[in-house]
């Protein structure tokens, strides 16, 4: 069962180098962009083959004039008035007539329709219609067509929401199904220690006063603009509806514990408090407070619904109508298209959610809410990822989806009997979280607010933990088991998953333990573009690590402009990785530095960024896991140019500034950009850039250090620049060798200042201090075509002199230690790029390069692949690796 939100619309396979009938070994995309912030186009169609037996069929929107565009996430979201105006229905059949095997959906508000049924192997086809409101006229799609393969005929498929429905009939309460296993959940945790010491907590939680309503904290407004003071004083409330609703959940929970009264009572008595809160003022308004409070009375309402008298059950439905209808108003033809919605989906959906279980008997609307949350769970989750386990807008803000991800999870499977943490990408999450946050060290520092979880912190630690709870997978239970070790503080008290906890508490429970030893070095995450590479992954707090992004899904939503950027750490710390601060999400700061290319490891072209937006994307090709030698290929060639995203425009217009060449933005006609990375046994990595442009351009790479300082190097070749990184860590060494002059810049200022005007805090409530960072740019001379090649040597103790080494093939040609590096820094010639170790007998080579080494002489099987040759047990083990697409592109193709 795949839940796919992803699209694509044009896609153009160049065969660049060709062996036989054999697979092309370089793969150029030309599509405008493979992700689309609103759904432009149907899924599936043109025959592909879907990979499950009941796909999720998915359209454009319309209004009955044109396409939908969705409203975007922020503090206040008015009522779509789109919304109610369009019907849309659906027609499948195995044949193109719609005689055989018929199925003809229902009316619905909402442009998503999942198959809860299999559909038999072989070839289908489909089209939807909509109606406006009052008319019967229907106007119908043409007929699109897919296959369902025949791998998949015995998939377990989700139930119709009739199922889901009927589930949630009978009496309260029956959040979490607790009408039919609360007897089991109270007797199950009797013993429990955790639940003991919950109780005790819950005492002390009735002895605090009632809150009233005020400011989490003051921010003084003084000399901002009128859209920074609204923001401000968003951000002094943030968080209020949280710290008024927790303890009216905990308080239930504790009389679930219990059946002791007081717990129950004293919940109603706070629940009645917020219940008569201003559901328009600044402390409940806007979607986050307010979603908070939702979920709060829809706790109360259902697990104190036989405390409550008429009257007062009155207040709550009422309240509760309220507030879910300010949530649910501005979904349907317009949340289920959207890339991802990201305060809904991260929270505001789990409140509604909650709430709307809890009224689901009691209020008229509320089947219509379930419906619409199902239907669209069903055919989106999880929506930044697709199998392989990761999150596209980076770890910083991942962790704000986790609470939703763990509790929608339990939920809709008590509703349906899916178990949604056994999906290819719950399955793939350990891997994605331990690659890239390894225990004790820093994560892939990408993303927004990257810096405020340079090491693992307690919503990771509690979500990793929760995972263990449904999971069978022993390298996710080392991962906690290290986790606690490290930080036992972080599993005191109370936290947000310990009811989820409760649910799935198992006495005596015994997890089998793994180490990540075994596993292999590398690994990549291609749906979202990201490839960690680890001398040892077990110790990476002492090791080695990098990581090569370059994301399908662009730099939409918290993601950044960074397609082809390099992350090095070294002992569980950040060497080079991202720079700046998030002070908010579309500041100055933001949108000309910290989301900006300007800010990472990447190359510019005339000093202009990659485009924000889903338009400027990348990919990952190639990776390869290796004994010694660690490879990943990104390709950003699609990443530059004019932004076309109208959302990401209309930012910029808010804060009165012109994405024009001025501030780093613009087109530069870059065409290909793919750029090999290896990290090689004993400190060292290199970097070899392939770089095309429609006409010359000064193309300067980057290298950016967020805690570190840079402190450039005297060179006597023009075409070589060297510099060194002051740490604390040892020593950190690069030389940039071209075939014609650079120049180097290293600095300490950003483009545009950080100030934080909106008194952001870190993970400790404390106020963050914007220091200045350092930065390295290092620029050609005007070139259509450049290669740039990159050492980067990371060691305890000194690092190596490089030599240059005679060559008789045209090729550069180095020594570093015990490895040579070959490489074509003629950019108009064809690529190759070799490196070589005859110590321990490991060699990698791209391009036109013969491989003739320790007396192994090998012939690609595909021109243009990447080779992997390593001596293990007395033979050879080798590995070609050419270009392999990511799910978005093989299994969603546009309609031509």
């Amino acid at each position: 069962m795949i839940k796919k939100g992803i699209i694509i619309v044009s896609l153009l396979l160049l065969t660049l180098h060709t062996f036989g009938q054999q697979q092309p070994a370089i793969i150029k995309l030309n599509a405008e962009k493979l992700h689309s912030r609103v759904r432009e186009w149907p899924y599936p169609v043109n025959g592909i083959t879907v990979p499950t037996n009941a796909p999720a069929l998915l359209w454009p929107a319309t209004n009955g004039q044109t396409m939908v565009k969705p409203m975007e996430s922020g503090s206040e979201v008015p009522e779509d008035p789109n919304i109610g105006k369009v019907r849309y229905k659906v027609m499948l059949a195995s044949d193109k007539n719609f005689t055989k095997d018929l199925l003809t959906g229902s009316e619905q508000a909402w442009a998503v329709y999942p198959l809860h049924q299999p559909l038999k192997p072989g070839k289908w086809y489909w089209k939807y219609a909509y109606a406006l409101k009052g008319s019967n006229q229907w106007t119908w799609s043409p007929v699109y067509d897919f296959v369902i393969d025949p791998k998949y005929a015995n998939e377990k498929v989700s139930p119709p929401i009739s199922a889901v429905l009927k589930r949630n009939q009978g009496a309260h309460p029956l959040l979490w199904d607790m009408n039919r296993i609360g007897a089991d959940f109270y007797k199950n945790n009797l013993e429990n220690p955790e639940a003991k010491k919950f109780i005790a907590f819950a005492e002390k939680l009735m002895l605090a006063p009632l809150p009233t309503e005020k400011p989490q904290r003051v921010i003084d407004t003084t000399g901002k603009n009128k859209l920074e003071k609204k923001i401000i004083v968003e951000r002094m409330y943030h968080g209020f509806g949280d710290a008024v609703g927790t303890p009216v959940r905990n308080l239930c929970i504790a009389y679930q514990l219990t059946k002791d009264k007081r717990f129950i009572l004293d919940a109603k008595r706070r629940a009645l408090n917020i219940a008569n809160m201003n559901p328009n003022g600044l402390a409940t308004g806007d979607d986050f407070t307010s979603g908070a409070v939702l979920e709060a009375l829809g706790w109360f309402y259902d697990a104190g619904y036989d405390f409550l008298n008429p009257q007062e059950k009155e207040i709550f439905k009422n309240i509760i109508t309220i507030r879910a209808k300010r949530v649910y108003s501005h979904l349907p033809n317009r949340f289920e298209l959207h890339v991802s919605d990201n305060h809904v989906w991260q929270i505001t959906l789990r409140n509604l959610a909650i709430a709307t279980v809890a009224v689901i008997n009691d209020v008229p609307e509320a089947k219509e809410w379930l419906t619409y949350m199902y239907e669209v769970w069903s055919a989106r989750f999880p929506v930044l990822g697709t199998t392989d386990g990761g999150w596209h807008e980076g770890n910083g803000y991942f962790r704000v989806n986790f609470k939703s991800i763990i509790y929608l999870s339990q939920m809709f499977g008590d509703f349906s009997g899916v178990d949604y943490f056994k999906l290819p990408w719950m399955e793939n999450l350990p891997y994605y979280l331990l690659y890239t946050h390894p225990t004790d060290a820093a994560s892939t520092a990408t993303g927004d607010m990257w810096e405020n979880i340079p090491y693992i912190v307690k919503g990771e630690a509690w979500f990793a933990e929760a995972l263990t709870y449904k999971m069978n997978n022993p390298y996710l239970n080392w991962y906690v088991e290290q986790i606690k070790k490290e930080h036992p503080d972080y599993f005191k008290g109370s936290d947000d998953y310990l009811l989820f906890r409760l649910l799935n508490y198992k006495p005596n429970k015994t997890l089998a333990v793994s180490s990540p030893a075994d596993l292999p070095k590398t690994r990549k995450f291609a749906d979202i573009g990201v490839v960690a590479m680890h001398e040892n992954l077990k110790d990476a707090n002492k090791t080695l690590s990098s990581y090569l992004i370059s994301s399908p899904f662009g730099s939409s939503g918290h993601g950044h402009a960074s397609q082809n950027a390099f992350t090095i750490n070294f002992k569980g710390k950040v060497i080079f990785g991202g720079t700046g601060y998030y002070s908010n999400f579309s500041d100055k700061h933001n949108l000309l530095d910290y989301r900006t290319s300007k800010a990472y490891n990447t190359i510019l072209a005339d000093s202009l960024n990659q485009k924000i937006g889903e338009e400027g994307y990348g990919w990952i090709p190639r990776a390869i896991s290796g004994k010694h030698i660690q490879y990943a290929l990104g390709d950003a060639g699609n990443a530059y140019g004019e932004i076309k995203s109208d959302f990401w425009l209309n930012r910029f217009k808010q804060i009165n500034v012109v994405p024009n060449k001025t501030n780093g933005y613009g087109e530069s006609g870059v065409t290909v950009y793919r750029r090999h990375m290896l990290q090689l046994e004993g400190g060292y990595i290199v970097l070899y850039d392939e770089l095309e442009a429609k006409t010359p351009v000064k193309w300067t790479t980057q290298f950016q250090c967020p805690y570190y300082t840079i402190e450039a190097q005297n060179t006597e070749n023009a075409a070589e620049q060297n510099f060194i990184v002051n740490s604390d860590l040892g020593n950190v060494s690069a030389k940039v060798i071209a075939n014609s002059p650079l120049k180097m810049q290293v600095h300490n200022k950003f483009f545009e200042p950080a100030v934080n005007w909106n008194k952001v805090t870190n993970d400790e409530g404390q106020i963050k201090d914007f220091k200045e960072q350092w930065h390295a740019g290092i620029t050609s001379e005007a070139k259509q075509k450049f290669r740039f090649l990159t050492i980067i040597q990371i060691k305890d103790g000194k690092t190596e002199i490089i030599k240059r080494l005679n060559s008789n093939n045209g090729l550069a040609h180095f020594q570093v230690g015990n490895w040579e590096i070959q490489a074509q820094l003629d950019g108009d010639q064809a690529s190759a790029f070799q490196v070589s170790n005859k110590t321990i007998q490991s060699l990698f080579s791209y391009g036109n390069v013969p491989i003739n080494f320790e007396g192994k002489n090998y012939i690609p099987k595909i021109a243009g692949s990447s080779v992997l040759l390593e001596m293990d047990s007395k033979k050879w083990d080798i590995t070609e690796a050419v270009d392999e697409l990511p799910d978005v592109v093989k299994y969603d193709k546009k309609l031509d």
